[in-house]
Order: C-alpha cells, then sequence, then structure tokens
C-alpha cells in the first residue's frame, strides 16, 4: 500500500487530473486526520490508476476486478463502493482520457488562429499524440480495449467520434474561409482521418523503440492534409 501511494504523484497528464480529484479541499468529516470524502476521492483515482494499468497489461476481456483491487492495494468492498463493475470504471477511464485530449487539442487550435492551416494542423496532432501516445496504457485503453467492451462502451465511442469529427470539420471550415485549403464536405473524411490518426498513435505508442515525435506528425499531417484536400 505505502509503494501505491508513493505512485500517485502529481506529475503531468492524467495523474494531474487524478491528484486534483483527491487534493479538492474539503471542510467535512474526518478520518485518521483526513477528510472522508478527500479519502473517497483518493481511493476512486488509486482504483482509476490501476484500472488504467491493469486493462492495458492484461487486456479488458481477461481482466477482473480482484486484479485491480490488487494493484489499487485496496479491497473489492471499497472498489463497488466507487462502481459498479468494469465496465463502469472502463467508461470512466474512457470519459477522462477522451476528454483530457480534446481539451488538449482545442486549446493548440485556439493559441494557433494566426498560423497557417498546415502549422495549425501540426500543432493539434502533437497534442493529441502527447495527450494519449506517451503514456502506453492510455492510448491501449482508449483506442484498443474499449472496442467491442460492451453496449454503453459502443455508445460512448460513437459520441466520441462524432465530436471530435466536429472539432476537425470546424478547423477545416476555418482554413476553407482563409481560401488554404478547398471547401467540401468534411464529416466524412474526418471520420476517416480519426481512424487513420488512431491507429498510428496506437502503433507507436507501443513500439520499441519508439520512432521520434517529430516523424510522427510529419507522417500524420501528410495523413491528414491529403485527406482534406483530396
Amino acid at each position: 500500500m505505502l509503494r501505491k501511494a508513493r505512485s500517485m504523484t502529481c506529475g503531468s497528464g492524467f495523474s494531474v487530473l487524478f491528484c486534483a480529484m483527491s487534493q479538492e479541499a474539503n471542510s467535512g468529516r474526518r478520518y485518521a486526520g483526513q477528510p472522508v470524502e478527500d479519502r473517497q476521492r483518493e481511493r476512486r483515482a488509486r482504483f482509476l490508476e490501476s484500472g488504467l494499468t491493469v486493462f492495458s497489461r492484461d487486456g479488458y476481456a481477461n481482466s477482473s476486478v480482484g486484479a485491480i483491487c490488487k494493484d489499487a492495494g485496496l479491497s473489492s468492498r471499497q472498489f463497488y463502493e466507487e462502481f459498479t463493475g468494469r465496465e463502469s470504471l472502463l467508461v470512466e477511464l474512457f470519459a477522462l482520457i477522451d476528454r483530457e485530449s480534446r481539451t488538449a487539442v482545442l486549446a493548440s487550435l485556439d493559441q494557433s488562429t494566426d498560423q497557417s492551416a498546415l502549422a495549425r494542423i501540426d500543432g493539434a496532432i502533437r497534442a493529441y499524440v502527447q495527450s494519449i501516445g506517451t503514456d502506453m496504457r492510455r492510448a491501449r485503453v482508449v483506442l484498443v480495449e474499449v472496442v467491442g467492451a460492451g453496449t454503453k462502451v459502443e455508445k460512448m465511442r460513437g459520441e466520441s467520434r462524432r465530436a471530435w469529427s466536429s472539432v476537425l470539420a470546424t478547423a477545416a471550415e476555418d482554413a476553407a474561409l482563409h481560401g488554404e485549403i478547398p471547401t467540401g464536405d468534411y464529416d466524412l473524411r474526418m471520420l476517416a482521418i480519426i481512424g487513420a490518426v488512431n491507429y498510428v498513435v496506437d502503433e507507436w505508442s507501443g513500439a520499441e523503440p519508439r520512432p521520434p515525435l517529430d516523424e510522427v506528425i510529419r507522417v500524420l499531417s501528410r495523413i491528414v492534409v491529403g485527406a482534406i484536400r483530396a
């Protein structure tokens, strides 16, 4: 348990979100000197972190609540106080990773409004790959393990694809208005782009050794620009 407690440090990316969940100020009931609500947030964060580890390591289909509890150093009773089962844990992980990556891409697009379409595409792809691909566990769970994992998860994947398609189509339409790319029906093109990008990110995140990130960005940018201009 001490080992797991030490591993939940506030670094960057996903762990920052977990730590924010566990460190939010609260003046309610206390247990062993710590607010009960804070202890519950920390426990939930540990289950999320362990779910990320176990689902990516064993595969969602082969995982178990017992393995997740063992990795977290917590009991199954505590698990079921937070989640109804493995699917609800996977749903929350998917939602967190998907939301964080979309936020990163939108921030990149907002900060590059005065740049060329190609520069904006490069920046958005970099933000996405860094958000999802630099931690192999995140890429594995959100791009692979969620596929066919249940009706609720499939519904979320469909909603996610439509949200990403809207983000990319809006960026393409903006570039078209400035005469940088041809006008066109971008919705279906964006769905194709999403599939291609995710396949490359999944392969890159698990590669040993990984190709340089700049090389991946360059390849993906060509794919995106080619699809938009087709």
